[in-house]
């Protein structure tokens, strides 16, 4: 495990306009949580503190290693789980994405998840036997969700995992505990996913997409009031094993790290749906994802893809706010909404 230094002291920046822009960082989620804010200096000590206890307080009750939370309760119950209001909604949530994509986002996932344990040294793929054996528990149709009061019921031996939509959802309540102490503009980011609200000196917030192979930024795009921005890769999270790469990324339907993609980006209003779609269009793939896109069932909804042979695809609605770093990209404008 990695050893982070919290320093709580917080740092500062001018703005070209004379604001006062403050950033803290600090490990939350296994990861670093970056929160800038534009305000004055009390305002920032209060508000930041805040939104760091709105994401512990998530952690807590949705991290699968705490005995405490919900989700450790669930994935070691022998039957019905009575759930706190919140995780109810974001697990039903979690099931409605997982229809709209057919699977392609499931936090039964967690169910195989064991199965490939990249901080292992010595790291072997499992056999087509062991994936066999555990892959039929990875179904979100099987999660039974019961109302008044909230309760959830897995079939014996199911486990679920808010991995690829907890950071969304911490992000969205940061951002939200930010407003609520008088913050009128600034940014929440942890490991990828990330929102602002409000304007950088009147104008868009501007965030870089890295090269999935090289430690360059590839592009920048501009972001205005409560955008928010998930990416999911495979070059953070991964292992190689025989000259191939097998990135942290389920595909739920097969039980195998999914293929084909080295980043997507999704951008949207909501972290939330950021968050789980990112997961979601990795495992699908620019295809099936283009013929997603063509239905508009999510709307707002913008993408940047990159596939294995490192062509972009990108939304067309994003070309006015999107720079290309490296002109040499091959880059691919397609519609979505």
């Amino acid at each position: 495990m990695k050893k982070f230094i919290c320093f709580a002291a917080m740092t500062l920046f001018l703005c070209g306009c004379g604001d006062e822009i403050f950033r803290v960082s600090r490990p939350q989620l296994g990861t670093i949580v970056n929160i800038t804010v534009l305000c004055d200096q009390k305002t920032a000590a209060k508000a930041t503190e805040r939104a760091f206890a709105e994401i512990s307080r998530i952690e807590d009750l949705m991290s699968p290693y705490k005995q405490e939370s919900d989700f450790f309760r669930i994935n070691h119950a022998n039957g019905p789980v009575r759930l706190d209001r919140e995780t109810f909604d974001l697990i039903k949530r979690s099931t409605e994405i997982s229809a709209a994509t057919g699977g392609a986002f499931d936090i039964s996932f967690a169910s195989i998840a064991h199965l490939w344990n990249y901080k292992d040294p010595e790291f072997a793929p499992p056999s087509r036997q062991e994936v066999n054996r555990f892959l039929p528990l990875v179904n979100y149709r099987n999660i039974r969700l019961t109302d008044g009061p909230p309760a959830i019921s897995l079939p014996r031996g199911m486990k679920i995992g808010a991995g690829g939509i907890a950071k969304g959802y911490a992000v969205k309540k940061a951002v939200e505990a930010l407003k609520k102490e008088g913050v009128g503009a600034g940014i929440v980011e942890e490991g990828g996913d990330l929102q602002v609200f409000g304007s950088k000196a009147g104008g868009p917030w501007l965030t870089g997409l890295m090269h999935p192979r090289e430690k360059t930024l590839l592009l920048s795009i501009g972001l205005t009031d409560m955008d928010s921005i998930a990416t999911s890769g495979d070059y953070e999270r991964f292992v190689e094993y025989g000259g191939k790469r097998y990135p942290h990324i389920i595909d739920p339907r097969t039980g195998y790290p999914a293929q084909g993609m080295m980043s997507v980006s999704v951008l949207t209003k909501d972290p939330v749906t950021s968050d789980a779609f990112a997961t979601a269009f990795f495992v699908m793939g620019v295809q099936a994802v283009k013929e997603f896109l063509k239905k508009k069932t999510v709307p707002g909804l913008s993408v940047i893809l990159i596939d294995s042979a490192m062509k972009m695809h990108i939304s067309r609605g994003l070309k006015k706010r999107v720079s290309l770093l490296e002109k040499t990209t091959d880059v691919v404008w397609i519609d979505s909404d």
